[in-house]
């Protein structure tokens, strides 16, 4: 297994660079992003050699990095007969659409059919809900001869609305499954999400590798610079994607208590303030283990919203966190050994590396893909939980 973060602000460097990787990466299969800071002319022709880079390729296009005017390109390839690759279709809950524009679009290119919606008189809870619209679902065909037992990690790159391939991916348990949700590219390419299998382009579903590696590789999570800003408590009560309590008590007011003894700013109103970002996170053995972001309080009724569709569960020790919002974010260091990180960027740093124009820096062993829509991380025994705090970075490395 190989993996390169490319950067340049050069197009036409890393064209030259690629030309030279393919001669001797020809026969692997290749996992790719790119991010779309460039002209569209120049944008397809690096498209263009990346979908025929190998006999498989598998990408997506990505959120910029945050180094200044820097492409970055990352790629992971994989020898002959390690990695089966797959294309997914599953549907998932849908989301809207803005700014469709012609470019990269395909006449074959079809959206993803609607999940079904419940009864409205129905009573369900959304794991119910979730579990109702996608428990017929199936593995994307390319999986189905795959021994479970067999499969060490699932790498995939996502639209929105993964929940059905999620399902689907549980007949793996044994495995980490780690997917980038795709950036949104709408105002690039029309596409809500763009994702290349070989030379097929699609707007919605998944791609992705199964792989089979001897000795698994080791996943982790880290959240560089947040802050906790409490003592651990336990989530006793829990709703959808809500906290309603928390060690039996109103989490909003836990939370604003928190706020104020370390004279954070809040509002006239003693609520916290939109532009300041105050997080949720889970603790195993005393360790951080996934974060959420706060999207909502309300101090009357108690209930904290959280930008996912599950809160934790009943039972599960958290803590809250800030993330200053002065706080910028790095490009993730240079691994020992081969290493994927995803990363959850929505900014950009105006501080721009050293390179010279022309120039294309290798970060070795290293993945880096970035999106503002976060990541999906599921563990063996954890359910998928998708993170989209700033500077998040979830990494599976094999030594």
């Amino acid at each position: 297994m190989q993996t390169f973060t490319l950067l340049t602000r050069s197009p036409s460097a890393l064209v030259a660079h690629l030309t030279r990787l393919q001669q001797s990466y020809a026969e692997h299969t290749l996992l790719f992003t790119l991010s779309p800071n460039a002209p569209p002319s120049v944008l397809s022709q690096l498209v263009q050699r990346l979908t025929s880079f190998s006999h498989t390729s598998l990408g997506c296009l990505s959120t910029p990095l945050p180094l200044a005017d820097h492409l970055a390109c990352s790629l992971l390839l994989f020898p002959p007969g390690t990695a089966t690759p797959f294309r997914s279709s599953l549907p998932g809950r849908s989301t809207p659409q803005v700014g469709r524009w012609h470019a990269f679009r395909t006449k074959d290119d079809a959206p993803a059919a609607p999940t079904e919606p419940p009864a409205p008189d129905a009573q369900y809870t959304w794991a119910e809900i979730w579990a109702r619209n996608t428990q017929d679902t199936a593995l994307p065909e390319s999986l189905h001869d795959l021994n479970p037992a067999d499969v060490s990690e699932v790498l995939y790159l996502t639209d929105r609305a993964p929940e059905g391939l999620l399902n689907s991916l549980g007949a793996f348990p044994g495995a980490t499954r780690l997917g980038l949700v795709a950036a949104s590219t709408p105002f690039i390419t029309g596409r809500p999400v763009t994702l290349f299998h070989n030379d097929k382009i699609h707007e919605s579903g998944a791609v992705g590798l199964a792989l089979r590696r001897i000795p698994r590789g080791r996943a982790s999570t880290d959240f560089p610079g947040v802050v906790p800003i409490s003592a651990p408590t336990t989530v006793t009560r829990c709703e959808g994607n809500m906290v309603n309590e928390l060690n039996d008590t109103n989490p909003t007011q836990l939370l604003l208590r928190a706020i104020r003894e370390r004279k954070l700013d809040t509002d006239t109103s003693g609520s916290f303030k939109d532009n300041e970002s105050f997080l949720l996170g889970t603790l195993h053995k005393g360790t951080v283990q996934q974060m959420y972001s706060i999207t909502a309080g309300d101090p009357s009724r108690g209930s904290i919203s959280l930008a996912s569709q599950t809160a934790p569960v009943v039972g599960t020790q958290v803590q809250f966190f800030h993330r200053p919002k002065s706080l910028k974010l790095d490009v993730p260091a240079a691994a020992s050994v081969p290493t994927i990180k995803f990363l959850s960027c929505a900014e950009v740093s105006s501080d721009a590396a050293d390179a010279a124009v022309g120039d294309v820096v290798t970060v070795p062993n290293t993945f880096i893909g970035a999106s503002e829509n976060g990541f999906v991380l599921s563990r063996p025994g954890e359910a998928a939980w998708t993170c989209t705090v700033a500077g998040g970075v979830a990494s599976i490395e094999w030594a």
